[in-house]
């Protein structure tokens, strides 16, 4: 997939900087806390958007 790396500060390294990415199914790739994932065949809002918190992805609750 691809994604984007998004850096607090120049010197961060990018394995500890969080990412943005999308795919289909839930996340099961292993991303530094504060990452993104944009699920491209969720079914409804709550399946739409996961995040890394904590070293595990959450959905994130969507407009119902």
């Amino acid at each position: 997939a691809v994604g984007y790396i998004v850096k607090a500060l120049p010197a961060d390294l990018p394995s500890a900087a969080p990412t943005v990415t999308s795919g289909t199914g839930v996340p099961a790739t292993t991303e530094p806390n504060g990452s993104i994932f944009l699920r491209t065949d969720g079914a409804n809002a709550d399946q739409a958007i996961y995040a890394r918190i904590a070293g595990s992805w959450v959905a994130m609750k969507g407009a119902t």
